[in-house]
């Protein structure tokens, strides 16, 4: 996993980081480089988290750029307004037949208990799916990878390193 990021330094909008050394107190040294090339510091995380830094540093260097092109894509007033009238509809729709399957299903039954409990299951069931699935509709490609990686290296016991210390 390492190789990826020791010699080879790839220029990117985004930055980048490289692996420098290993540290006799067990951690990893890395060196953070900017989006124009330059050294913008450097930080250590123990020798056992590397691997999961790493990945998590390369899924964000891999999902921003998808999520930046489709802010750039979708960022017009019109575009929101589409989106949101979009997400609003999908979870209308989820809900009303989320109520109704319920009521087709509990037709026949004479309890008018089982039937009002029935379709207001259905409608929290029904609003449930209509939220994820608009949130599965609506939201940039990469964002729950770029979420997850974020989640993962706020986890970490990652060290900035003054130059003096160096």
């Amino acid at each position: 996993m390492a190789n990826a990021f020791s010699v080879d330094v790839k220029q990117n909008s985004y930055g980048s980081i490289q692996r420098y050394a290993e540290l006799p107190n067990g951690r990893i040294l890395y060196g953070v480089i900017d989006s124009d090339g330059n050294k913008a510091g450097k930080l250590t995380i123990p020798k056992e988290e590397a691997d999961v830094f790493e990945a998590s540093y390369k899924e964000i260097l891999e999902t921003a750029p998808k999520i930046q092109a489709y802010v750039k894509a979708n960022s017009s007033e019109e575009s929101i307004k589409k989106r949101r009238n979009m997400a609003r509809g999908i979870v209308g729709i989820s809900g009303v037949i989320g109520a109704t399957i319920p009521l087709v299903i509990l037709r026949k039954s004479t309890s008018v208990t089982k039937k009002i409990l029935g379709a207001v299951a259905g409608i929290v069931v029904g609003l449930s799916a209509g939220f994820i699935s608009s949130l599965g509709v609506t939201t940039p490609p990469g964002s729950l990878e770029f979420a997850k990686a974020t989640r993962n290296l706020s986890k970490l016991d990652i060290q900035p390193v003054l130059d003096e210390q160096a």
